[in-house]
């Protein structure tokens, strides 16, 4: 087997899955009937509630082991899929090759219909690549019955976006694209290198404008903001432990040690906020 060169992909790739033909799968007994008698046969199934039922059917996008993308589900058809589906995909991966796998849904894992490889090389110079590409088995072998995938695909490298590297101090910058919601001025992040660090951590990182890297300590400013709330405290996570206690390191001369999550915003709640 010949093995392909890796390339690094650092950019944007645009990939739409059009749809797929001739499909096949060997591990049902009519994978391999024409399309009317699956398609009747897996309708009996689902009505009976017997066998498999429908297929189905999706596809999924790698690079190389890393999964970037899937689409939808499509079920009663399960020879040629249309899904029409089209995926932005931000990347930095060194691959040979990016792989569109043809799959059909399990209550427990999936059935590998076939795979199409198309290697890095060829999508590397930004060209619009408009093509049908013919499916495999993991064992190399062409898939029976000239089953192929549609594909729409072209690549831009991160070189060529005139806002890599500036960040958004630009007032230029249009916000990242693609996202569901729109761009919005004025607001403001904190960036953190851990929820806590010692006094005695202070590397020395030189930032825009000569500036020397200051760590900021999250759990003490979430407690300084709750503490000076007046009006609203906004609280979003996937869960909120009330027990927990904000400032714990006893070497800082920082007010809240022992102090509960819980405990802090029954306060604010007397306070009226």
């Amino acid at each position: 087997m010949r093995v392909m060169a890796l390339h690094l992909l650092h950019g944007t790739f645009h990939i739409t899955i059009c749809q797929a033909v001739n499909l096949s799968d060997d591990h049902r007994h009519s994978g391999r009937a024409p399309k009317f008698v699956r398609k009747l046969i897996e309708g009996v199934e689902d009505v009976a509630k017997m066998g498999k039922g429908f297929s189905r059917l999706y596809a999924t996008i790698d690079m190389e082991r890393a999964r970037v993308g899937r689409t939808r589900i499509i079920k009663q058809e399960p020879v040629n899929p249309v899904w029409n589906e089209s995926f932005h995909i931000y990347c930095a991966f060194n691959v040979a090759h990016v792989v569109v796998s043809m799959k059909n849904d399990n209550p427990v894992g999936a059935t590998l219909l076939g795979r199409a490889k198309i290697p890095v090389s060829d999508i590397m110079s930004g060209a619009e690549i408009d093509r049908w590409y013919d499916l495999y088995h993991d064992t190399g072998e062409k898939v029976k019955g000239n089953a192929r995938v549609h594909l729409r695909m072209q690549y831009f490298d991160i070189s060529q976006d005139p806002f890599w590297g500036k960040g958004v101090s630009s007032f230029k910058f249009p916000g990242v694209p693609y996202t569901y919601m729109r761009h919005w001025r004025g607001c403001k992040v904190t960036l953190y290198q851990d929820a806590h660090v010692l006094d005695s951590f202070a590397p020395t990182i030189y930032l825009d404008g000569g500036r020397l890297y200051k760590p900021h300590r999250c759990w003490e400013d979430i407690f300084e903001a709750i503490s000076n709330a007046r009006h609203l405290i906004y609280i979003t996570g996937w869960s909120v432990y009330t027990k927990i206690e904000l400032v714990r390191d006893e070497q800082r001369t920082f007010p809240g040690i022992g102090v509960t999550l819980g405990d802090l915003l029954k306060r604010k709640a007397d306070e009226g906020v």
